[in-house]
């Protein structure tokens, strides 16, 4: 088995552009299971994202490099149970994930084919700015580069959650999603995607004043901007 001291560069299968699209839309139905499993996003929601939305108008979430949808669908399931008005938009650039989502509308949520830059360009603003498992594709200037659009884009709370590298989700992954290899690219990918992320003491190196690292169970790693703990 390969060494996890370092991260990897391996291209994960999704990112191709000529990769079948019907594999890729089954990856993405399937990625939503696994997200519901291990993301934590229920939780994030209750405990950071909930006491930060406002309840005197709409309040305002974005979710960069939505995929499928399946977080911004989530969170504005929530979001509407808790009796708060709110739109959720997810954006992504890449054409086939903003195809796959929009053709799953859900209350209180919108898609756009767009980048944080595009957003920032067009002086958007947000109450809260989130991502699910972005950061491991990026390079460490596209990563500055995102960090920093969050920046710009919220003046309340951004968290960009991402997988850890280590041995145990990646054996664990491994061996769930063994016998989805052959019509799927959920465990090729998936651990790709593990070998390719940060561990904690990388990812602070690359994460300015005032966004802070911090870990959450099981093997999950949040980069947060909460400007209301900093105050």
């Amino acid at each position: 088995m390969r060494s996890l001291e370092r991260r990897s560069h391996e291209l994960e299968r999704m990112d191709d552009p000529h990769v079948d699209v019907a594999l890729l839309e089954r990856t993405y139905r399937q990625f939503e299971t696994v997200n519901r499993i291990v993301s934590r996003w229920r939780w994030l929601y209750v405990r950071r994202i909930r006491p930060t939305l406002p309840r005197d108008r709409t309040a305002t979430v974005l979710d960069v490099g939505s995929g499928g949808g399946d977080v911004a669908r989530a969170l504005a399931s929530w979001i509407r149970s808790d009796g708060i008005d709110a739109l959720v938009t997810g954006i992504d650039p890449d054409e086939r994930a903003h195809a796959f989502a929009t053709a799953r509308p859900a209350p209180g949520v919108r898609f756009e084919r767009a980048s944080s830059a595009d957003l920032v360009a067009d002086g958007r603003r947000f109450d809260v700015v989130v991502s699910n498992h972005v950061l491991h594709h990026l390079d460490d200037r596209a990563l500055a580069g995102v960090l920093a659009d969050s920046e710009a884009l919220t003046d309340r709370l951004a968290i960009h959650a991402d997988l850890e590298r280590a041995r145990v989700p990646l054996v664990a992954f491994g061996l769930a999603t063994w016998p989805l290899r052959r019509g799927s690219l959920l465990h090729d990918d998936g651990t790709a995607s593990i070998r390719r992320s940060h561990r904690a003491a990388e990812l602070r190196t690359l994460v300015p004043d005032p966004w802070r690292v911090e870990r959450l169970a099981p093997y999950r790693l949040l980069a947060v901007l909460d400007r209301g703990r900093r105050a």
